[in-house]
């Protein structure tokens, strides 16, 4: 019996053993055909071995190329190498010296442009004085419109031409600069120690540049100078101002821009030359000394003071009746004062 028990028990243990083997064979079947049936898609791969601590670069990697491997069969291990491209390194210093090198090409490239110098600046409201003439004194021919400053070029034409009593300057791109002017208009000549200066009607001289256009205006000699003229302080020019013309490049109103032209005479006395000019004999004179004040000399040769400028319509009068006076008695005046008009008195000749 013992014999009969033992031997069940053993074929119990190959029964099972079988059946263990049975289920691990049918498995690894089902494995097998589940991989081959659903292979994996073809991945493209980028293999780049990073070195650890401690170890050196690969060749491939110091290189600094970029390997790409494509499987075209996972199963059988078929695959295919891509061509590599050098990985070329970019750094914010090479972006930098990039774009330094396009702005100074941009910039030599406008600096030397002939689209953007200037051929002549276009002035407008001249009467006595010629486009050239400005444009030889201001000397913006050839020159880039990049380099000009319209302050700096207004206060260099009030400069050199004080017969202009205001400018504006605008400068705009490609090459065009536009100039307005205001001319002060002549109304006399004053002449002094050889020089002649033409005078307008506030008493601002400026010099007379062609000898023609000095003809129509009264002339005034003179002996000494004619008193002076408070002058009216102008107000200071800051440097704000000056940098916010100098972004806008254009003369901004707020800057003063102040003229050459002196204050030779009031306005009082320029009326009273005016006034003495229209009186005066025909063929008269007109002089100035500086202790007797304004008069003529007469074309038959003596002197006439009438004085300031003050009353000069009375002292005309006063002068007419003294002369009428003097001809009566036939007597010749070397000169006549009626600088005083209550203390008039007469010189004649010995």
């Amino acid at each position: 019996m013992k014999e009969i028990a033992s031997s069940a028990q053993r074929a119990e243990k190959v029964r099972r053993r079988r059946l263990q083997n049975s289920h691990a064979a049918s498995s690894a079947t089902v494995k097998r055909k589940h991989k081959l049936e659903t292979p994996p898609p073809p991945p493209v791969m980028a293999r780049s071995v990073k070195p650890g601590p401690g170890k050196s670069r690969s060749r491939k990697s110091s290189s600094g190329r970029r390997l790409y491997r494509l499987n075209l069969n996972a199963a059988q291990g078929v695959e295919m190498s891509l061509p590599s491209l050098p990985r070329i390194p970019v750094g914010w210093r090479a972006i930098s010296f990039v774009l330094a090198a396009l702005l100074s090409f941009a910039l030599y490239h406008f600096y030397n442009s002939p689209t953007y110098r200037i051929d002549a600046a276009n002035i407008s409201g001249l009467k006595f004085v010629t486009q050239s003439d400005v444009n030889v004194a201001l000397g913006i021919t050839g020159k880039p419109i990049f380099s000009l400053d319209a302050t700096k070029i207004q206060s260099d034409l009030l400069e050199a031409f004080p017969e202009f009593s205001s400018s504006a300057v605008q400068i705009e791109l490609p090459n065009t600069v536009v100039i307005t002017v205001t001319e002060r208009v002549p109304v006399m000549v004053w002449l002094q120690d050889g020089k002649s200066h033409l005078v307008d009607m506030e008493g601002m001289n400026f010099p007379l540049r062609h000898e023609i256009t000095g003809g129509a205006y009264p002339v005034v000699e003179a002996s000494g100078d004619p008193p002076r003229v408070a002058v009216v302080e102008t107000p200071e020019i800051t440097s704000q101002l000056m940098t916010i013309s100098k972004i806008t490049g254009t003369a901004l109103p707020g800057i003063p821009v102040v003229s050459k032209a002196t204050q030779l005479l009031s306005p009082e006395m320029v009326q009273a030359v005016l006034g003495i000019s229209e009186k005066a004999p025909a063929g008269a004179k007109l002089i100035y000394d500086p202790l007797h004040g304004l008069g003529w000399v007469d074309r038959r040769g003596w002197k006439v003071f009438l004085g300031d400028a003050q009353d000069v319509d009375v002292k005309v009068s006063i002068y007419r009746a003294i002369f009428e006076q003097l001809k009566d008695s036939e007597s010749r005046p070397t000169m006549i004062s009626v600088e005083y008009i209550h203390a008039p008195y007469y010189r004649l000749e010995e």
